[in-house]
């Protein structure tokens, strides 16, 4: 596949990610389907993945502050819309949960393109 290739389904994977969050976010709270765990760690890993395919998606080492704003933006948001689903009430330390998570998936995003720029660097 080439870069172009690369680069869509990065984005299409970043998108898809965006929309399940949104869904999940708003849901009922009689519909919720939870993994167990607890749910800072739900969040943290659901804006940590999505985080991760935004930053390859959107080449995260032009773009750290902005992409994290975005995230951080995003993740504000779906818990203040909380308060107009039936059963949900927003919180700040989800919010909170979400941001950390965002940030460490534009981390690893970060890291892994460095990475791979560097092997390339390096096998030339």
């Amino acid at each position: 596949m080439n870069r172009t290739g690369v680069r869509t389904a990065f984005t299409l994977a970043a998108w898809a990610c965006i929309v399940t969050i949104v869904v999940l976010s708003l849901v009922p709270a009689e519909e919720m389907v939870r993994t167990g765990v607890d749910g800072h760690l739900e969040h943290t890993a659901a804006y940590a993945g999505t985080g991760f395919f935004v930053g390859l998606a959107y080449r995260v080492e032009d773009r750290w502050a902005v992409l994290g704003v975005l995230m951080s933006a995003l993740a504000g948001t779906m818990e203040i819309l909380q308060h107009f689903s039936p059963g949900r009430h927003p919180a700040f330390s989800d919010f909170g949960a979400s941001s950390i998570g965002a940030v460490i998936g534009l981390a690893a995003a970060g890291l892994a393109v460095r990475n791979t720029l560097l092997a390339r660097r390096l096998a030339r």
